[in-house]
């Protein structure tokens, strides 16, 4: 009965947003496009609408972004309809992240002014999220299979399917706001390259290779990496050896004694991300520092800076109009 559950839910959350793809991004009902702001009296309000007017992008700081009165109940009391991001919400997967919302307004306006200075300029013409959506911080929670540990995961950002949220973490007295834009952009970026699907994807995807199943040559992204497998499956305790820059933390990893013994290897959306915001970074000495001496590594670095130069010079960013 709960898959029958699940099913049913999946499907009335992909009627209730089945028009956010189109050009208008229409909400079901085709009355109103809830991503188009008003001007509100509100300091953080006009500061989003004015933001949109300039750039075409809209910044919320609330998941829920629209409060519609439906009719009334049989007692003459009115009924609302919400109208809600669903960050968790994909047509394929459900998410498990925690996103606590900002409360601190004037932390909120600093996030709202750096979208508009430091990243809306970087985004590729005609590559942009639907929104964004400013939050506290981002926590994914996964478990671990060593005495079945819940582990705690965090995030800067994370593309949904109709926003993309971006953590502020309000307690923190300072933001690395250049780590930050080349994360916010490198999703971007990678979303729409994963789309592209070109022979130098192909070649990058090409050096994150190994034995599966006993058979060699094979790709490892998303493939699951032990220790006690290391005689039939590829295994490195850094998964560098194979080319990526980080593991899947969203998934199940295995801790022996404090010592990762199984990791699963990253996706290909994550792998894209996670060197195009290196790239981006623009510090060819820091990474050869820190990754020098993993060749794949080196040589995925060299590919992706060819696509995203490639990439920018074919589409052009907003800062170039």
């Amino acid at each position: 009965m709960k898959i029958v559950y699940y099913l049913l839910l999946g499907v009335a959350l992909c009627f209730a947003a089945c028009n956010d793809d189109d050009d208008k991004n229409l909400s079901p009902t085709g009355e109103t496009n809830w991503f188009v702001l008003e001007d509100l009296a509100d300091e953080l309000g006009h500061l989003a609408y004015e933001i949109y007017k300039e750039t075409g992008v809209t910044i919320f700081y609330n998941d829920t972004i629209a409060k519609v009165q439906r009719g009334v109940n049989p007692e003459g009391e009115p009924v609302y309809r919400y109208e809600v991001l669903g960050v968790n919400y994909n047509v394929t997967d459900l998410y498990t992240y925690s996103y606590p919302l900002l409360t601190d307004r004037e932390r909120i306006k600093e996030g709202m002014e750096f979208l508009r200075d430091e990243v809306i300029p970087g985004l590729l013409n005609g590559v942009s999220p639907h929104s964004f959506l400013l939050v506290d911080s981002l926590i994914n929670r996964t478990n671990t299979t060593n005495e079945d540990i819940l582990g705690l995961y965090l995030r800067d950002v994370f593309k949904a399917r109709r926003t993309t949220c971006v953590a502020l973490y309000e307690k923190e007295t300072q933001v690395d706001k250049k780590s930050l834009r080349a994360t916010v952009l490198a999703e971007e970026y990678a979303t729409y390259l994963q789309k592209v699907e070109s022979d130098e994807i192909e070649v990058f995807y090409s050096f994150s290779t190994g034995k599966v199943n006993k058979v060699m040559d094979q790709s490892l992204y998303g493939q699951r990496l032990q220790y006690n497998n290391r005689g039939t499956t590829a295994w490195s305790e850094d998964w560098r050896e194979f080319g990526f820059l980080s593991y899947d933390r969203e998934k199940n990893y295995t801790l022996k004694n404090g010592k990762l013994e199984g990791y699963n290897c990253p996706t290909q959306m994550r792998d894209i991300a996670d060197y195009v915001k290196e790239v981006l970074l623009g510090d060819d000495a820091a990474f050869e520092e820190k990754n020098g001496k993993f060749k794949r590594c080196m040589e995925k670095y060299k590919v992706m800076k060819s696509i995203v130069a490639e990439l920018q010079k074919t589409l052009g960013k907003r800062s170039n109009q």
